[in-house]
């Protein structure tokens, strides 16, 4: 009689923990933050590995003198395996995309800051140079126009250096980088059409590995909207993480340059 009364108390507490575990009894803070970090998931395209194709470098790296507050100087792009190296570079879509920085230390206007990009022949497809306004650290971006229409299937280069010290250009820290421009085919344009939210739109570039998409569109939709959006946020902290950016997750995005393209 008692063996029986225990496997029957056993059993229904079996019972009471599975389904207070299940999922659709998660409270709803709780599932809401489930929901959001799997929202979006970054799939890497395979880039295929071209002679000469340089490195990169995604973090400022050591300086000297005024120049070494700016040593994590981090560019927001993921590093991809390509052959037997790591890049960093990303694809895009956008004529005129956007370029997404982490800068750890203010900007002043004594400190003059330049982004080019060039093609495979070393050609400038946009160039500007100019001092930024007084700008708290945090996450900054560029978006560009370049001169010369980008063209799908090729590939850029772009640097983005600080002149911290004007009278030493040579001490300046740069972060450097690839990105491939890709046409959009039927399929996704119509997904991307047929999305109902930033996010949907973010999720759909990310799945198909448009790194530069995907993240432009959330950081400009928490630039857009001043209440905080907590589903946005934690997709765009999410996405950094998957790229190994996970430091730069707790900065702010902070309002800073309009560039303009600067005569070569």
């Amino acid at each position: 009689m008692k063996k029986a009364l225990w496997l029957q108390t056993t059993l229904i507490s079996a019972i009471t923990l599975s389904t207070l575990n299940f999922p659709g009894n998660v409270p709803p803070g709780q599932a809401q933050t489930l929901i959001s970090t799997n929202k979006i998931q970054y799939v890497s395209p395979v880039n295929q590995e071209k002679p000469g194709e340089p490195i990169g470098r995604r973090k400022g790296g050591g300086s000297r003198s005024s120049c070494k507050n700016y040593a994590s100087l981090t560019a927001l792009v993921p590093t991809t395996n390509s052959g037997n190296k790591d890049i960093v570079w990303g694809q895009s879509t956008s004529p005129n995309p956007t370029f997404w920085f982490f800068v750890p230390d203010k900007l002043t206007t004594k400190s003059p800051i330049e982004f080019v990009i060039q093609d495979d022949a070393d050609n400038y497809i946009y160039h500007t140079k100019f001092n930024p306004p007084e700008t708290p650290a945090g996450i900054i971006n560029l978006a560009v126009q370049p001169k010369t229409p980008l063209v799908a299937g090729k590939n850029y280069r772009w640097t983005f250096s600080i002149y911290c010290d004007p009278e030493k250009p040579s001490s300046s820290v740069y972060v450097r980088g690839s990105m491939t421009q890709v046409a959009l085919n039927s399929t996704l344009q119509k997904q991307l059409e047929t999305a109902q939210t930033p996010l949907d739109k973010a999720a759909i570039f990310a799945k198909n590995g448009i790194w530069y998409n995907a993240l432009t569109t959330l950081g400009e939709e928490i630039q857009r909207n001043k209440r905080k959006n907590s589903e946005i946020t934690s997709a765009w902290n999410e996405l950094l993480k998957q790229a190994n950016l996970e430091n730069s997750t707790s900065a702010p995005i902070v309002p800073c340059c309009t560039p303009q393209n600067a005569p070569n």
